[in-house]
């Protein structure tokens, strides 16, 4: 059996490496060292889990630990392997990135320290999570990881509105840790344990609480991952956070959720039939009205934050076909599910990393990300231009990137008819146009956000634009645009990193002929790659002769950049369709008299109506809470009912805590 040392002398020296970075007052030095001691715990980590993801045994250890933890059983398979492979370094490149993006608050005196020992404790984290089969210790890494998050968005803590966006994200976690918690200890009670092992031997077998739980864990993940209706933290924190913190948060913190959901997958064993469907809808609505809000945002870095709501969506539209294709046993409809999904995971962690990376350089040389104030960047920022463009296209999922692979794995499932019934292939076909219009709406999405901020020129030419990133910045978003491109023309790479963890369900010996069929189009996609750097490398040869003349203005002779389209002129045809589901708020000040002193003025904003709702609620429920704390002073009566209405409920409690 392989030894766990390497992994486990990584928590340590990530300890070391945090506490160090606090201890140090030069940011060069707390960054120097957070990165080496990253860099060093990576390496460890990477020396265990590759050899698990080529087939290798798992990594295993339990330590002996007081009650109530009694033992920790410490164990990486092929799963968290997965996870571990590109977690690790991908924090690592973000702590990098985070050295040239928050120079500028550097040169003002600020401290990077704590940032630093916050970013390894988000590595921390990582290991507890994706090893540790313990309930306690998961609870502990789950919170580390949240509270670190927390901290990482409110960097700019003196501005009220990250303030805001740090506590609603903290509120939203929580809430999520709580209903974790009231899972676990309904395991807890029906096993007398809190080793995961323990957990899936309860869970394997067909018990009237095994629904409920399924419930909650699918509740707690959700939050986790920012899925459609519990999405409203996300945008809120992305447009709060430094860019590198966002991209981390989107990319690689928030898919432990989604790693603890196949987890419990794992353990459980067979899903029932209407797990499957469960998932499979939730997945369609996140992903539905997920792309829907990033249609219409002007926040660049906002718009970004909602597509991370669309792609954990699609991936849970795979799970929900391995679901459903486990139920019913047939293997390639549960592999084209949990494979895609997997895949989509890892992709979406390389693009969106890097347009979050791309949108940091915009703001770092801007100091905005409001699309309807930008334009015209691909002069001035031609690198980060052409970086966002290859992970636009990419969760655009169009050939030849690494996002057309997994989504052309999860539509295979979807259509591939081998559903038991005409109704099943009915709904999965419906599943897969939603899917369909879901990608026709991101490519919408990715063209707005593109030209708006990269194309014509700037729209107020005042904004001043500084120079490109430094290499600390543009290094990460080279490495993304590598995985990126390589995982598109080289799907293998990819489907060697999830095939030891497929490995793991039931059903995988059926997973290489399903695979094996997408070579075609692999190399379909591979052509029309060549034909584009063909195209391109013609056209840079011969060069672009253009007779410049002057723009027809539709005789205006005094054209100005603001005769451009807006973002909200973009989407705006495609925002009334769904005018439901996509209200308009409007703020508009006409201009008075027949020679007006004071100019008019249109502004358009997009609300998002799950988000408006909660905070409704909110209010009215703090309304209530007032008037009734109220009204128990000056009405006796009140207060009386009150008073019973308390002790009856702490006397139930009581009376059911003796029962038991």
């Amino acid at each position: 059996m392989p030894s766990p040392l390497p992994l486990l002398v990584a928590v340590p020296i990530l300890l070391i490496g945090a506490a160090l970075s606090l201890a140090l007052r030069a940011n060069r030095s707390s960054a120097g060292i957070s990165i080496a001691s990253q860099a060093v715990a990576t390496a460890l980590v990477l020396a265990n889990v590759v050899p698990v993801l080529r087939g290798g045994k798992p990594v295993e250890i339990v330590w002996a630990w007081p009650a109530p933890i009694e033992r920790i059983p410490f164990r990486v398979d092929a799963l968290g392997a997965f996870f571990l492979s590109w977690s690790l370094p991908m924090t690592l490149l973000g702590t990098v990135y985070a050295t040239g993006y928050l120079k500028p608050y550097f040169d003002r005196g600020r401290h990077g320290g704590p940032h630093y020992a916050l970013l390894n404790m988000v590595s921390v984290s990582f290991v507890l999570i994706y090893s540790v089969q313990n309930a306690l210790v998961f609870l502990l890494g789950w919170e580390i990881a949240a509270v670190a998050a927390w901290l990482l968005v409110i960097w700019d803590y003196r501005n009220q509105k990250i303030r805001f966006a740090g506590f609603n994200y903290l509120v939203s976690t929580h809430v999520g840790l709580f209903v974790l918690v009231a899972a676990f200890m309904l395991l807890h009670s029906k096993t007398d344990a809190m080793d995961f092992r323990s957990f899936g031997e309860f869970l394997s077998k067909p018990t009237p609480a095994r629904g409920a739980i399924f419930m909650l864990l699918g509740v707690s993940f959700a939050l986790k991952s920012a899925f459609f209706p519990f999405h409203t933290w996300l945008p809120r924190a992305h447009s709060a956070a430094p860019a590198h913190v966002s991209a981390l948060m989107s990319g690689v913190i928030h898919k432990a959720g989604l790693f603890a959901f196949l987890r419990f997958t794992l353990l459980a064993g067979r899903p029932d039939e209407w797990m499957g469907w469960t998932v499979l809808t939730f997945g369609a609505l996140s992903a539905f009205f997920g792309v829907l809000y990033t249609s219409t945002q002007r926040d660049l870095k906002r718009l970004l934050g909602y597509s991370s709501t669309e792609n954990v969506g699609i991936a849970a539209m795979g799970f929900g076909v391995g679901y459903l294709g486990w139920s019913w046993d047939i293997p390639s409809l549960a592999v084209a599910g949990f494979a895609g999904g997997m895949l989509h995971l890892l992709n979406h962690a390389f693009f969106k990393c890097l347009l979050f990376y791309a949108a940091g350089s915009v703001y770092r040389a801007t100091h905005t990300v409001d699309v309807e104030r930008l334009g015209g960047l691909a002069k001035r920022l031609p690198r980060t231009a052409a970086l966002f463009l290859v992970a636009a296209l990419a969760i655009s999922a169009l050939p030849p990137f690494n996002g057309f692979v997994s989504e052309l794995i999860i539509y295979s499932g979807l259509l591939s008819g081998r559903a038991p019934s005409g109704r099943s292939n009915i709904a999965l076909i419906t599943a897969a146009v939603m899917l369909a219009f879901v990608g026709a709406v991101s490519v919408l999405s990715m063209t707005r956000a593109f030209g708006l901020t990269f194309l014509g020129n700037a729209r107020e030419p005042g904004l001043h634009v500084n120079e490109e990133e430094p290499v600390s910045m543009l290094g990460p978003m080279w490495l993304h645009a590598f995985g990126v491109v390589v995982i598109g023309l080289a799907p293998g790479a990819g489907v060697a990193m999830i095939s030891a963890a497929l490995d793991l369900f039931p059903f995988a010996s059926s997973s290489s002929p399903v695979l094996d069929a997408f070579v075609p189009v692999v190399w379909a996609s591979r052509a029309l790659a060549l034909a584009l750097l063909v195209a391109c490398g013609v056209g840079l040869r011969r060069g672009i002769k253009a007779r410049r003349s002057v723009t027809w203005g539709c005789g205006y002779t005094a054209i100005s950049p603001r005769m451009q389209y807006t973002g909200s002129a973009f989407a705006e045809h495609f925002a009334r369709i769904f005018e439901s589901f996509l209200p308009v708020l409007r703020r508009v000040r006409a201009p008075e008299g027949v020679f007006p002193q004071r100019a008019g003025h249109v502004g358009t904003h997009h609300a998002d109506p799950v988000e408006r709702r909660m905070f409704e609620v909110l209010g009215q429920g703090e309304k209530f809470v007032a008037q009734a704390s109220g009204r128990i002073s000056e009405q006796p009566r009140f207060a009386f009912a009150a008073g019973l209405i308390a002790i009856a409920v702490i006397g139930l409690i009581a009376y059911g805590a003796s029962d038991r």
